[in-house]
């Protein structure tokens, strides 16, 4: 069976995780970056949840896991090392219509999480299916060496200066024209060497004179200093 490939906005939804250990909290920390409601369920769990409890990042249901809880949950992980549980966490989330990720057992999941990072807006992710979760994590390391922290700054300026170019009244030809001229330059290599003039002086031998490229880096700059 393959899997559909597809990137949710969880803004807001519940999401349960059942678990208190080390798998449950990276399922957590992927997350937290969404915006998701996390409720988590288990009556002890690692210093790390507890904290994010504390600080009200994470609602904690200390005891133990319920039919009820998957009721309201829009995703739900299975991260316990109990197999029966596991089991009856999957058929409760499944008799509510609820789409459940289990560890260790990926023939029982309606969606797999791949292996990933981010770099600002741009998300890399690995899957294998289930096959094997060693090889996606491998590829996802040689990636992170590849795609550095100069990839939230391209992205972030790319943000920008497609609100400025679509705004234009050229057509979407010249629009794509564009964009592969700049991705085309030594931008990147400038974005890696934090070289703010040499950016400004390539984009502005390629962008129309009526878009301001000082202001356009200036909000460019203002997106990825906040994080």
């Amino acid at each position: 069976m393959s899997f559909y490939p597809i990137n949710l906005d969880v803004c807001d939804w519940l999401c349960l995780v059942v678990g208190g250990g080390v798998v449950a909290s990276r399922k957590i920390e992927s997350l937290r970056p969404c915006g998701a409601r996390i409720r988590v369920v288990s009556p002890v769990v690692i210093t790390r949840i507890e904290e994010l409890a504390d600080e009200g990042s994470v609602d904690w249901k200390q005891r133990e896991y319920l039919p009820t809880d998957v009721e309201g949950a829009k995703l739900v992980f299975a991260a316990t090392d109990n197999p029966d549980l596991q089991k009856q966490i999957v058929a409760d989330a499944t008799a509510e219509g609820v789409l459940v990720n289990v560890i260790d057992i990926p023939e029982s999941c309606t969606f797999q999480v791949p292996a990933s990072f981010r770099r600002g807006a741009l998300l890399f992710t690995v899957a294998t299916g289930g096959g094997s979760p060693a090889l996606a994590a491998s590829i996802r390391k040689e990636l992170e060496m590849l795609y550095g922290a100069e990839y939230e700054i391209l992205v972030a300026l790319m943000a920008e200066l497609r609100s400025e170019i679509v705004a234009s009244n050229n057509d979407s030809d010249t629009h794509k024209k564009l964009f592969e001229q700049i991705l085309a330059s030594d931008i990147l290599n400038c974005i890696k060497k934090r070289c703010w003039d040499d950016i400004a002086n390539t984009l502005g031998d390629i962008l129309p004179p009526e878009i301001d490229v000082v202001t356009l880096l200036e909000r460019t700059q203002g997106r990825t200093e906040k994080k």
